[in-house]
């Protein structure tokens, strides 16, 4: 017996000297309403059509039973008895041997937008479009094929699989399958690369995040990150492509995760410049207060409600969102200490005046409270707008990593 088997391999190794091929990897033959369509492949199609598809595992042992001549050379000393798609028999030495098909399995995989009908472990199934809203979709294709070897002494098994995909897109429609704050992909959808965008739009947040909080030490840990997700995104495109030769997709990257960071390095000098004016504006609001006579009349009414109206017009002149950002940046200060009341806001006039003695007192605490807190307040602006000045830095380095890439888009969103 296993000097057959010499024979059999001295015989198989003489052909390859003599130019024989080795078989082919497994593979997919695919047809889709009778034309062949490469695996990976995009088809436009309309919502509602209907596809008849088809499937052959080719390659493998296949190749081997069908071409003996050119995958095995067993031509040549062996005496081939019958050849074909499921099976080669062949006789050497007086002994017959034989590789047959015993077994191959059929199966399709889509998502809710294509309806799959077939019958079960057969090699065509129908395909249905939905009629859904969706711009792509698509089919996968496993299929398993088991070879049986015997020489009248010996049996052994062997299988073949292999895996196609084909893409469908809406005509008309939008490619376009993952969109974020900083990122946007279209084209073909792929589940192992969509995974690796979500884990760098997470990087992207962590970055804004520690920035809009100062955490340097963070940020640049986390600019690490992030550089290290992109590099995988990347290498999973790369493996992607490699399996499936026809994979498309196009991703954009849109502006910087320091953008809102970058932004705020001119509203917190804007703020602080408004905060130093505050202390001599509140300083001489006081003293027009003190000069108020405790029991109304109509003028003292009138000047009463000017003065609040003037410290409500110089707290709407503050730059947009200035408390939100007061709050961000300086976690310890009572943002709203530092507003002015609705009731008092809501003062325009002297009839607005209900209770004088009441309003006097409480605009009279609230400019009180303002002249005690306002000097603390400009220091830790001060030092806000000194420490703000490092976003530049990482700003630039998030621009410079970003701005290199040549396998993606970047579009930066600043004027």
């Amino acid at each position: 017996m296993k000097a057959i088997f010499f024979i059999l391999i001295m015989v198989i190794m003489a052909g390859t000297v003599n130019a024989v091929q080795p078989a082919r990897k497994p593979f997919i033959h695919i047809k889709v309403d009778g034309t062949p369509i490469k695996t990976g492949e995009i088809l436009t199609v309309n919502k509602g059509q209907k596809l008849k598809l088809e499937v052959e595992l080719e390659g493998g042992r296949r190749d081997f039973c069908k071409f003996p001549d050119s995958y095995a050379d067993v031509a040549g000393p062996a005496q081939i008895l019958s050849r074909g798609a499921n099976g080669l028999t062949y006789s050497l030495n007086g002994k017959t041997a034989e590789w047959k098909l015993i077994k191959e399995t059929f199966e399709f995989a889509s998502d809710d937008f294509i309806k799959i009908v077939g019958s079960e472990n057969q090699p065509t199934a129908e395909l249905t479009v939905s009629s859904e809203k969706f711009s792509q979709s698509f089919v996968k294709a496993t299929v398993k094929a088991t070879w049986q070897f015997s020489d009248g002494e010996t049996t052994s098994l062997e299988e073949n699989n292999a895996e196609a995909q084909v893409y469908f897109k809406i005509a008309g429609a939008s490619d376009t399958w993952f969109v974020t704050q900083n990122i946007k992909a279209g084209g073909i959808k792929n589940e192992a690369v969509q995974e690796k965008l979500v884990l760098l739009q997470a990087a992207c947040d962590s970055v804004e995040k520690d920035l809009s909080r100062l955490n340097f030490a963070a940020t640049q840990q986390n600019i690490r990150n992030l550089q290290l997700a992109g590099n995988n995104l990347k290498t999973t495109i790369d493996e992607v492509t490699a399996q499936t030769p026809n994979y498309q997709i196009k991703i954009e990257f849109i502006g910087l995760p320091s953008d809102h960071a970058y932004s705020d390095i001119s509203l917190i000098s804007n703020i602080k410049n408004a905060w130093t004016s505050l202390e001599p504006f509140a300083t001489d609001l006081k003293q027009q207060l003190s000069a108020l006579p405790e029991q109304p009349t109509d003028e003292s009414k009138t000047q009463l409600a000017k003065l609040i109206e003037s410290y409500a017009d110089w707290e709407s002149k503050l730059p947009e969102k200035t408390f939100d950002h007061l709050s961000q940046y300086i976690p310890n200060l009572y943002v709203d200490s530092l507003r002015i009341s609705e009731n008092l806001k809501s003062i325009k006039k002297e009839k607005d005046i209900t209770n004088y003695a009441e309003t006097l007192k409480d605009f009279n605490a609230f400019v009180d409270q303002r002249i005690k807190k306002v000097s603390g307040e400009n220091q830790s602006l001060n030092a806000v707008n000194t420490r703000i000045q490092a976003v530049r830095l990482f700003d630039g380095m998030l621009r410079s990593y970003f701005a290199s890439i040549t396998w993606a888009e970047w579009k930066s969103t600043r004027n």
